[in-house]
């Protein structure tokens, strides 16, 4: 009999959860030990919370923030649902083999995945084409044996500070102050609002779909990522129809069993399906390899400020800076 079932489920979760601090704070205990500080600065998107917390795109607009200040933004992540291990950089559209978000990064910035984030923060540094190089973790929080400079927290609704521990609640760890900022959902926040939580700033940013490819008409429509009700919701509010939905696993790896469902689901919609850039990056090489009738329109995220988020870049930069300058200090 599982533990879950011996034991009422509120205590059965109390147990668990005590389980699962002991292990996190075992780990976390041991990989900062010995705390690898790179020559670059190093900027660390992540979460508290398990899944669709955002960090995707958090990740590609803080890379594009930086270079179109001057940096050099190459990001770094292991490349989940990959079957890469060794750090490489990524160098086609293969989410096979880099995972789905490594290909999207790719197709903007300079993209390293591995599952040694220390081996991938020498290769880049080796890589890197300017003096201006930046590393970018996406989903480095709970990587405790490497330095970062500037840690940001993404949350979505569920605010971390009332959510709970794993398996019961989403949390990852027990919230700390050792990060600089919180990048929060701000769909329905005022634009002058302003919020701290234990003396950190928090930013609201939006996230609006866009039409990255194909047509705005209706058609079927499929989502493997965390909180697939979100892109359903947000795509039906710009083309104002309700489609059929299709929901499959984040980080889901298509199979031709897959493609063939979507095919028959689609056909009354003469062929048209709506998915996430995610899901396209490993869609699009199939249904061309299978010679598939569907019809792909693509939808991405597009980050958009709703609180002032200069403070957020100044203190980026800043910290940047700081590391340039230790840098050639310890050089010199």
């Amino acid at each position: 009999m599982s533990i879950i079932k011996y034991f009422s489920f509120p205590l059965g979760f109390w147990l668990l959860q005590i389980l699962y601090l002991i292990g996190q704070k075992f780990d976390k205990t041991r990989r900062s030990r010995s705390v690898f500080q790179p020559n670059l600065p190093v900027i660390c998107v992540g979460n508290f919370q398990a899944g669709g917390t955002g960090k995707t795109p958090i990740t590609q607009w803080v890379a594009s923030e930086l270079s179109s200040l001057g940096y050099e933004p190459i990001i770094i992540l292991r490349g989940y649902k990959g079957r890469t291990k060794v750090s490489t950089l990524v160098n086609n559209q293969n989410a096979q083999v880099f995972g789905d978000e490594a290909v999207l990064h790719a197709l903007n910035h300079p993209t390293i995945v591995g599952k040694n984030r220390i081996e991938s923060c020498n290769l880049a540094e080796s890589l890197a084409k300017t003096d201006k190089p930046v590393l970018i973790l996406d989903d480095g929080l709970q990587y405790y044996d490497l330095h970062k400079d500037f840690s940001m927290v993404c949350q979505k609704d569920a605010l971390f500070e009332y959510d709970t521990l794993l398996p019961q609640g989403r949390l990852r760890e027990i919230p700390h102050t050792n990060i600089d900022a919180i990048v929060s959902n701000g769909e329905s926040a005022p634009a002058w609002v302003k919020r701290e939580w234990k003396g950190v700033p928090d930013y609201y940013l939006k996230r609006e779909v866009i039409l990255k490819s194909g047509v705005e008409v209706p058609g079927n429509m499929i989502c493997g990522v965390a909180k697939p009700n979100d892109f359903f919701y947000l795509v039906q509010k710009r083309i104002g129809f309700i489609g059929d939905e299709m929901k499959f696993r984040d980080h889901h790896r298509y199979s031709a069993a897959d493609l063939a469902r979507i095919e028959k689901a689609s056909k009354k919609y003469e062929y048209r399906v709506h998915c996430t850039a995610k899901d396209a990056v490993k869609l699009a090489p199939m249904i061309e390899r299978e010679n598939s009738p569907i019809q792909l329109s693509v939808w991405d995220v597009q980050i958009q400020p709703v609180s002032d988020v200069q403070p957020l870049l100044d203190a980026m930069v800043s910290r940047i800076e700081e590391v340039y300058q230790n840098r050639s200090l310890k050089q010199s």
